[in-house]
């Protein structure tokens, strides 16, 4: 009793504490920073080139519906951007000014709580433009080196971010051209042996539906095929909503 006494004051101040947290938390339900990090297909290019409504826009606004999202960002995500340029940018801590506020990718990095990615087809259409009397081993070599460059981006990412990434594959963007077929559906199978991400797959999805693209002159996705996107990172993101 004189314990109890002498410590009323404190357990007093430690179960006002308690109730605050648990208030906290049951209010608090915008927690997530959302950041995109990537190539055209992050930004949002559609099927006419314009930049428009993409898949991580679809996917912030179902965080918002759930009241899940903090806050979300993909400009540090831009049209041609290369594996090695973004490592670059991580490295070198690229900065950026949004309404205002200075933002540097680090501090977003460490601050994310989701991170999607799409890279690497830049990279894979530049070695294969540059790359005469392309060979199977030669194509085998190219994706190889391609996929070094990633690993060693996910290795630096994750120095900052420590959840997995949700790395987006890539479908066949040209159905006439078969070498460029076999090309990116050997980059998704190396996309898919990394431990440190979550592989979203396109490609079958966007085989079976022609309706995702509305230009056959343009690689990218109408507002239809982003939504695809979304949905299916959303099913694998579904237990970190629920908590």
């Amino acid at each position: 009793m004189k314990f109890l006494k002498k410590h009323y004051k404190f357990f007093i101040f430690l179960l006002v504490c308690l109730v605050i947290l648990l208030i906290y938390k049951n209010n608090n339900k915008n927690n997530l920073n959302y950041t995109a990090l990537g190539d055209s297909f992050a930004v949002g290019e559609d099927s006419y080139g314009r930049i428009d409504y993409g898949y991580s826009d679809y996917l912030k606004d179902e965080l918002i519906k759930q009241q899940k999202l903090n806050h979300y960002i993909k400009s540090f995500s831009q049209k041609t951007m290369s594996i090695e340029l973004l490592y670059e940018n991580i490295v070198t801590n690229k900065e950026i000014t949004l309404k205002g506020k200075k933002y540097n990718l680090k501090q977003v990095l460490r601050e994310s709580s989701i991170l999607t990615l799409s890279i690497g087809l830049n990279d894979l259409i530049y070695q294969l433009s540059i790359t005469n009397n392309l060979t199977d081993e030669k194509l085998k070599q190219i994706i190889l080196e391609i996929n070094d460059s990633f690993e060693k981006l996910i290795t630096e990412i994750k120095k900052y971010y420590p959840y997995p990434i949700y790395v987006v594959g890539y479908y066949n963007i040209d159905p006439e051209n078969e070498l460029l077929s076999q090309a990116i559906q050997l980059l998704n199978q190396q996309y898919q042996k990394n431990s440190d991400v979550i592989f979203i797959s396109t490609y079958d999805m966007f085989e079976t539906n022609p309706q995702y693209r509305s230009n056959p002159d343009n690689i990218h996705p109408n507002r239809l095929g982003y939504q695809a996107i979304a949905d299916k990172i959303l099913t694998k993101i579904r237990k970190k909503l629920e908590n």
